[in-house]
């Protein structure tokens, strides 16, 4: 009997310990649909929050006023993307990015914040060599 109780309180340990970590690693995924997969849910998709991944296209980047208006594409399909919150300093044509944001029923995507992708390669200079300063354009 006595066994039989702190068998049951470990399992409720355990269990809530796993609901705990699951609850907190989901919360920091980061999962976005492409243009494709956007697309396809129609008008289920409309006014829905949303986070679109892919990439910008070159060519299609334009300031209007406070906001800017973009492609992304995931060399399938593309969706107008206007942001006016302010994209961030690494923004640029022809990198990865993932908007959020809801998407509206004339097909364009309402972002509010915008998250790129930085370059994957960090090499730390040479000991007693000062690194170079950054330089817009570098793609890392």
């Amino acid at each position: 009997m006595k066994r039989t109780r702190v068998l049951v309180a470990l399992a409720v340990i355990v269990a809530a310990l796993g609901i705990v970590a699951w609850k907190g690693l989901s919360g920091n995924l980061v999962y976005y649909q492409t243009p494709t997969e956007l697309l396809s849910q129609g008008s289920a998709a409309v006014g829905e929050r949303a986070r679109l991944g892919g990439l910008v296209e070159v060519g299609t980047v334009r300031q209007e006023g406070s906001a800017v208006r973009f492609i992304v594409t995931d060399g399938t399909t593309r969706v107008t993307v206007v942001d006016a919150s302010g994209v961030p300093s690494l923004f640029r044509e022809g990198s990865g990015v993932v908007v959020e944001g809801t998407f509206e029923a004339d097909g364009t995507f309402r972002a509010d914040t915008v998250i790129v992708k930085h370059g994957d390669r960090y090499q730390p200079p040479k000991p007693g060599e000062t690194p170079p300063p950054f330089q817009a354009g570098d793609s890392g």
